[in-house]
């Protein structure tokens, strides 16, 4: 069976035009593909054209960006692939929270259907139970005085089995093994946009203990002993959360150090 053969349902744009209106969200152009290279790239090249946000979403990307450029796992029509544009004020040493921020809305969104325990993984990863369920991807272009324009990306593993699951290198899972019941992939999708929206969007400076203390109660990793990768020295420490620029921190036997999204990775220790 092809891709374009598969069992599973299509999105509806014209149903998910009427549901982002009804949010409030008509100034966003939905831009539908049944394959795309990548949602993050389709909402910047938007944005550079016509200087509008939009959301992307597909049923396929056949250039899915990860962290440090890794590849993302793309089944026609199983899974949830979005990206959200987002004029924000913001100050730089912000822009490190709003994966972590992302995070803490999907796991509400998440909660919301029906899908409890679901935890981050710092900086960007959605987990249950030591799998990983998903990602985020943030991707940013200065926008007018002390603005900035945010792309907010996501991908869910939703239908996908334990025999596609199995052929990723990680451990890996999705919404239908976490709970049997039946899934609306549409809704979920919609609940997930919304959530990210206004967790993003009523984001300030003021906010930043709040979304400290949520990473804490959201935190996958939290207070346990982890390994740190950074530029081919492994680090060991106890996770003690983020910091206000959303930098990790790591209780070391030297002290306490912090490590940015982009210089490291991190994996738990039995």
């Amino acid at each position: 069976m092809s891709d374009t053969e598969c069992a599973f349902e299509t999105l509806q744009p014209e149903e998910i035009e009427v549901a982002l209106r009804s949010m409030g969200l008509s100034n966003h152009q939905l831009q539908y593909r049944e394959v795309s290279e990548s949602t993050n790239s389709d909402v910047l090249n938007y944005y550079q054209t016509h200087q509008q946000p939009s959301i992307a979403i597909c049923e396929k990307q056949t250039a899915g960006k990860g962290r440090r450029g890794r590849s993302w796992h793309s089944p026609f029509a199983q899974n949830i692939y979005c990206s959200i544009g987002i004029e924000k004020t913001i100050a730089a040493g912000q822009l490190g929270l709003m994966s972590i921020v992302s995070g803490i809305a999907l796991c509400r969104a998440l909660s919301t259907c029906g899908f409890d325990e679901i935890k981050l993984k710092w900086p960007n990863d959605l987990y249950h139970q030591k799998q990983k369920l998903g990602g985020i991807l943030i991707e940013s272009k200065p926008a007018g005085n002390d603005g900035y324009f945010l792309v907010i990306g996501f991908g869910l593993n939703v239908f996908m089995s334990r025999q596609q699951l199995d052929e990723i290198t990680q451990a890996a899972t999705s919404l239908s093994l976490i709970n049997q019941n039946e899934i609306n992939r549409q809704q979920i999708l919609l609940t997930a946009i919304e959530a990210v929206m206004a967790e993003i969007q009523n984001f300030d400076e003021s906010s930043i203990p709040e979304v400290i203390q949520k990473f804490m109660r959201n935190d996958a990793f939290h207070q346990q002993s982890i390994a740190v990768l950074n530029a081919g020295d492994e680090i060991c420490g106890v996770n003690k959360g983020i910091n206000p620029s959303g930098l990790l921190r790591l209780a070391t036997e030297e002290g306490e150090q912090t490590f940015s999204a982009a210089e490291i990775s991190l994996r738990g220790l039995e």
